[in-house]
């Protein structure tokens, strides 16, 4: 079985390659994936289920250009891994960009992830 640590890094190479089977296949069927942040983000902000999930991919794709997405820093702390990284995206409704270091808090359990929580300036998004 792989670690934490490979099963994290082959979501993000996946997500990379905007290959979303790929990064859904590293979820577990039951998940706590969040984005902390207003109501008023035009995505979904919790999903329970792999489902729910590939539906958040699927509105984030609709919301904007993915320009840049660069997890820049692993940290391992066993089952618990924080990804530091930076976003520039082009949004749909306006055609302006945003752009934003992000920290993602992830937990893996028996191979899968069971939680990946997102924090990002969610007032650049907003203000864009």
């Amino acid at each position: 079985m792989d670690t934490p640590m490979a099963v994290v890094k082959r979501a993000y190479q996946a997500f990379g390659r905007n290959d979303i089977e790929g990064v859904l296949e590293c979820i577990a069927p039951t998940v706590d994936w969040r984005i902390v942040g207003p109501a008023s983000l035009p995505f979904p902000t919790q999903c329970h289920t792999r489902q729910e999930v590939a539906r958040f991919f699927k509105e984030l794709a609709a919301d904007g250009d993915i320009t840049v997405f660069e997890p820049r820093e692993f940290i391992d702390a066993n089952e618990h891994i924080v990804v530091l990284g930076f976003v520039r995206v082009t949004l749909t409704e306006t055609g302006k960009p945003f752009e934003s270091e992000w920290v993602h808090i992830c937990t893996v359990k028996d191979g899968l992830l069971t939680r990946w929580i997102e924090f990002f300036d969610t007032a650049a998004r907003v203000n864009a």
